[in-house]
């Protein structure tokens, strides 16, 4: 109500200082205009399309003609989706107007929370801040936090227009966490050597794929630059990464839909959208371990079908996360992982014949190295009585 009394004066005083008195009617409503970021497009997505039923929070700050002028003007103020017919983001409870002189800088976070809840983190926000507290990620897997940038030097006349896809303050929101997905693959179940025509095969029932160690609670902090956007925390390598105060998770990652044994050429999707703290990857314990059942066979008879020769059961094969080009987990990122699974020892090529975008891994034939030890020479002195 406050709120509303302090639009209505500055009014006032605008229209005071005019040779005539004109009385108007009340100027429009502030709405907001919401996106989120994304990479993989290159361009904003609509909040409402994963997040129509998530409210954000809103902090806001008049900025005068006059500095004494300044003052808050939203704290924390709750904003959600009015509904398909009116098809707009609105402040819920309090009805707030542009001013008719000044400006406005709008700092938005979602999903909306109070100080002491428990269901989002509540961060600390002044006007070139953000803070946010320590958040434990694996406790709650399906919150996903948010800052906008600033939405700075907004008027009636610029505030009301369409940036994205609403008509209001524009809102953009960017991933404060990171994304992980998994699939799992076979690199290969059968080969023929071409020089001998030897026939192998294997079958690979996957057991279990677990990821260990991840990072799961930690905090970080934003800086406003020159821009108006954000400089988000990094680690000694400027990786985007929260500080982690050294929780760990790990992940059981759902094998239902996977064939057992695999069948070659056909990925397996498991786990998908997972939210994970943004952490550094190298030097750390996180990894990923499978455990699988591998059958060999060998056509041994000349063409007459093919025979079990090997079965290895139980076997555990661990691998750093921080393999290949990958060192990190940064905040915004969506990230796949290709489990490429080869059933016997080999070597990864540059070639990429399916053209899934895995290098190929080429099985290791088994061959010899022979030597031969030099005798080692004894001499005996004795003498033999006869």
């Amino acid at each position: 109500m406050k709120k509303i009394i302090f639009l209505a004066a500055a009014a006032i005083a605008t229209l005071a200082s005019c040779t005539k008195t004109v009385i108007e009617e009340q100027g429009p409503e502030i709405a907001f205009s919401v996106a989120r970021y994304t990479t993989k497009a290159g361009t904003p997505e609509d909040y409402k399309d994963a997040h129509k039923t998530v409210p954000f929070g809103v902090y806001a700050w008049f900025k005068g003609v006059s500095a004494s002028d300044n003052r808050d003007f939203m704290v924390n103020q709750k904003v959600s989706y009015t509904g398909d017919s009116d098809n707009r983001w609105a402040t819920e409870g309090t009805t707030y107007y542009w001013p008719k002189s000044g400006s406005i800088d709008f700092i938005g976070y979602s999903p909306y929370t109070t100080p002491g809840a428990t269901d989002a983190p509540f961060p600390t926000i002044t006007e070139t801040s953000f803070t946010y507290p320590a958040w434990d990620v694996a406790a709650h897997p399906d919150v996903d936090v948010m800052y906008a940038d600033k939405a700075a030097g907004m008027t009636g006349a610029t505030g009301t227009q369409k940036t994205y896809y609403y008509n209001g303050v524009p809102m953009l929101f960017h991933h404060a966490l990171a994304k992980v997905n998994f699939q799992v693959k076979a690199a290969y179940t059968e080969v023929t050597d071409p020089d001998t025509g030897t026939k192998t095969k294997w079958d690979i029932e996957v057991e279990s794929i677990k990821v260990n160690n991840i990072l799961s609670s930690g905090s970080f902090s934003l800086n406003l630059n020159g821009s108006n956007t954000w400089d988000k925390p990094t680690d000694a390598d400027g990786n985007y990464v929260w500080t982690a105060d050294g929780t760990t998770t790990n992940l059981d990652l759902d094998l239902t839909g996977v064939a057992n044994p695999l069948v070659a050429g056909d990925v397996y999707n498991l786990d998908s959208d997972v939210f994970v703290m943004p952490q550094t990857l190298a030097g750390g314990n996180q990894e990923v371990v499978l455990k699988v059942t591998i059958t060999t066979y060998r056509d041994i008879n000349d063409g007459n079908g093919y025979q079990e020769v090997l079965k290895e059961t139980g076997v555990e094969i661990p691998a750093n996360l921080a393999g290949g080009t990958m060192d990190a987990w940064e905040m915004n990122q969506n990230i796949t992982y290709s489990f490429n699974f080869a059933p016997s020892y080999g070597t990864t090529t540059t070639d990429d014949t399916d053209g899934d975008g895995i290098p190929d891994i080429v099985p290791t034939v088994v061959y010899f190295d022979p030597a031969v030890d030099e005798w080692e020479n004894i001499t005996v002195n004795a003498g033999i009585n006869v």
